[in-house]
């Protein structure tokens, strides 16, 4: 059987014995409190379950009954109140259901069909009220379940994003630690141990044999270990600067520097090995300055002549250029050279460290190909960049920019 709870407000003892002789026997067992004035009517609805109000108004004191319908309408309360009048009148009817009642009607104790139905009715619509308020609030805390959920699936798919980003990243990266470790190995399984062969072969017939070769012969082989020390020496030095690089053990810092005074220094260490072959060494263009760090820069022109004269053959020309672009803010230096030149597949890979594009030189110079890659890093570390132009057989011509000043 199903239960309620009825306020009776404004009623007597008469009312109340009516009130549980209307019900007596019905489908509903009744519980009713009851309230002597407004405000005990009030406490009771905001304090306890109350699931019907059953106001009692007298023709001589009709306020009460008022007051409890406008306070309750007021406080938002959504308890339904039912007033019983002891006359009837269309007027106070009207005042009732203005001031926030769900129903007036003229009740004088022998009405107890009518009213029994219509407490039941009000009583059921009430019940669905709340199982309806009650389904609402399931599908709110469902639909929040599913905002969360979706939120949650949002931010994993974020994460898994991310992960799959790193992942790409860390593969390219391995992938680029892969391949210097291939180069050091080819440099060290061959570049390498290529001149440690010369050096080796020839100190030990000059240890075994001093004292029966001729003076010519002795500075002959003197010669080669000389030419091979320096190639062990140069490709140790090319091959430290660049795994600095590669370990960010280097600090950039730049300056404005003279283009030309680099240029200078390189002349003078690279003139001798020049003339051996009969190379011009010659400038072009007005000496200007760029926002570099002095070192990498060094390093980068001496590498590009030290290339030039490498596959420049006997009497050829090696220029040095300057130019400048104040529309871009850049400076040139450029390394030209009228040597024996590249086609268009081998300058595509002379600055990937996938590629190995190490040959020999006119008078057969070995070469390792690391020194072009340290100029692309050394060059970019200086927010410059670096190209070529080549054709084969008609020289080739190597390009750096770097910026003419200190950045705003």
């Amino acid at each position: 059987m199903n239960s309620a709870r009825i306020l009776l407000a404004g009623g007597g003892e008469s009312t109340h014995a009516a009130l549980l002789k209307v019900f007596k026997g019905g489908t509903y067992e009744v519980e009713i409190v009851q309230a002597a004035d407004a405000d005990e009517a009030l406490h009771a609805m905001v304090s306890e379950r109350i699931q019907l109000c059953v106001v009692r108004a007298h023709a001589d004191n009709p306020e009460v009954a008022l007051s409890i319908c406008a306070d309750s309408q007021e406080a938002g309360l959504r308890i339904p109140i039912i007033v019983l009048m002891d006359m009837a009148s269309r007027q106070a009817e009207e005042q009732f259901l203005k001031a926030g009642a769900m129903s007036a009607m003229p009740w004088d104790g022998s009405q107890d069909a009518m009213l029994r139905n219509f407490v039941n009715l009000t009583l059921w619509l009430r019940r669905s009220e709340d199982n309806l308020r009650q389904s609402n609030d399931q599908l709110v805390m469902e639909m929040r379940t599913l905002q969360d959920e979706r939120e949650r699936a949002e931010a994993l798919s974020s994460e898994y994003v991310e992960l799959a980003e790193n992942y790409a990243l860390a593969k390219t990266e391995l992938e680029n630690l892969n391949q210097q470790k291939d180069k050091f190995f080819s440099i060290i399984a061959h570049d390498l141990r290529s001149p440690f062969t010369a050096l080796l072969g020839f100190s030990s017939m000059l240890q075994d044999r001093a004292d029966k070769l001729s003076p010519e012969k002795i500075k002959e082989f003197a010669s080669h270990i000389h030419e091979s020390g320096n190639r062990v020496f140069k490709l140790l030095e090319n091959l430290l600067e660049w795994a600095r690089l590669q370990m960010d053990r280097i600090e950039v810092e730049p300056k404005l520097v003279s283009l030309g005074d680099i240029a200078h220094k390189t002349i003078e260490v690279l003139g001798p090995v020049a003339a051996e072959k009969d190379i011009k060494l010659v400038e072009r263009g007005t000496p200007i300055n760029a926002f570099a760090d002095e070192h990498m820069i060094d390093a980068v022109i001496r590498n590009l002549v030290n290339n030039a004269i490498k596959f420049t053959p006997h009497e050829g020309t090696i220029a040095i250029m300057y130019d400048a672009d104040e529309s871009e803010g850049v400076a040139r230096v450029s390394v030209m050279d009228t040597g024996v030149g590249m086609n268009a597949q081998t300058t595509q890979k002379l600055f990937k460290l996938s590629e190995n594009v190490s040959t020999k030189g006119t008078d057969g110079e070995g070469g390792t190909g690391l020194g072009l890659l340290l100029c692309y890093e050394l060059v970019h570390r200086n927010q410059g960049t670096i190209s070529v132009e080549s054709e084969q057989g008609a020289g080739s011509t190597f390009t750096v920019t770097l910026p003419l000043n200190a950045p705003q």
